[in-house]
């Protein structure tokens, strides 16, 4: 299995952690062509500094970077437009997405006859994160899941792997990225979860809160319902 595909991280300020998973990337995918895309959504670290270090050695990375922060699913965008492959794979940029895990979801995806709205979610396994947000994400996964009928278990969860052309037929606003397998299904697509290991963070914080998370997800579920039914 030797597929194009073309990998997105969105970042904000993960100057730590971004170039030890461009390392991990480079080595994982070795035997794969692809395409690596980091989305610098408006940091204000040192990451661009470093990265035209490194960018002349690496032929299959880019950077492109938005001038102030404009949020993931803006930055996902960004990335899937400029996407040269139609295979798409979004990863954070934290390393708690292991790399391996592109390669299992590729041999999912090469097993599907129908591929035309078909997203792989990953469905994270032993969660690393505060008991809090463990918490807070089951019970909004839960009210999202008997709401939309969406078949996703873990919609937080970054891994994702889809079609350029289809994620592009999206309805955009901000925060759609938390709800692409109900919107692949109003599509008449597919969506397959596959469990996937989670590491905990080494560095920096994350940018969610409870606040953040789960008072905006529910104004946006009620959103994407209105969408779909409407």
């Amino acid at each position: 299995m030797n597929k194009n595909i073309s990998i997105i991280i969105p970042i904000y300020n993960e100057r730590e952690s971004i170039f030890i998973l461009i390392d991990e990337i480079s080595k994982v995918l070795k035997q794969h062509k692809f395409e690596l895309i980091i989305v610098n959504d408006g940091s204000n670290d040192s990451f661009l500094n470093i990265f035209k270090t490194i960018e002349p050695k690496m032929k299959y990375l880019k950077c492109i970077s938005h001038k102030y922060n404009q949020g993931k699913s803006a930055a996902m965008l960004t990335g899937v437009r400029k996407a040269s492959n139609d295979l798409i794979c979004i990863l954070d940029g934290d390393g708690q997405n292991p790399p391996m895990e592109v390669i299992n979801m590729l041999k999912i995806w090469e097993k599907q006859k129908q591929k035309e709205f078909l997203i792989i979610c990953g469905n994270r396994l032993k969660r690393r994160d505060t008991l809090l947000k463990r918490y807070s994400s089951r019970f909004a996964n839960l009210i999202r899941k008997n709401i939309l009928k969406d078949n996703c278990n873990d919609t937080a969860c970054a891994l994702k792997m889809f079609r350029k052309q289809d994620y592009l037929k999206i309805p955009y606003f901000q925060n759609v990225h938390r709800f692409l397998p109900a919107l692949f299904n109003a599509f008449d697509g597919n969506v397959i979860n596959t469990p996937v290991n989670d590491r905990p963070r080494k560095h920096g914080r994350s940018k969610f809160n409870f606040n953040n998370r789960f008072w905006i997800g529910i104004i946006d579920l009620i959103k994407v319902w209105h969408l779909i039914k409407f």
